[in-house]
């Protein structure tokens, strides 16, 4: 009973969606002081057109469609806002817009959603000098390894 119990627990869990949290950070290097120019870079080469911001030493991105799915699209913007002297967080803001004209915030990023932008993101960041340092539970997991 106790493997027939462990042998489906074990397929569900390999069934489950890789969820990631809504935001990544990347390290900048200290002291640097064309950081801004370096995001906006950056984001344009990735696809994202900017947008001015009231929030102080944010910089934001119009929406962006990542995908149709029939009754509804996946939008995602983007705000890149510095923490500390030495990273910055880029904030994901991904809805569901729906053909009746409905909205959905989505709660976590999917591998699905991931892929439609992450990527392009991540090179654009890294060759304007930003290095991924991941999210904070990735950080900690490989200090514990």
């Amino acid at each position: 009973m106790r493997i027939l119990l462990l042998s489906a627990l074990l397929f569900l869990s390999a069934c489950s969606p890789s969820l990631s949290p809504l935001y990544r950070d990347y390290a900048i290097a200290p002291g640097d002081t064309a950081v801004d120019e370096r995001i906006t870079a950056a984001l344009v080469a990735a696809g994202w057109d900017t947008l001015q911001t009231s929030i102080p030493n944010t910089i934001a991105t119009d929406e962006k469609v990542l995908s149709h799915w029939g009754v509804y699209r996946v939008t995602a913007s983007l705000e890149v806002t510095p923490l500390g002297g030495d990273h910055v967080r880029v904030f994901v803001h991904p809805y569901r817009k729906y053909i009746f004209g409905g909205k959905g915030k989505i709660l976590y990023l999917t591998r699905r959603i991931r892929t439609k932008f992450m990527p392009e993101l991540n090179r654009a960041l890294n060759e304007n000098g930003l290095v991924a340092a991941g999210t904070p539970f990735e950080r900690d997991d490989s200090k514990l390894r």
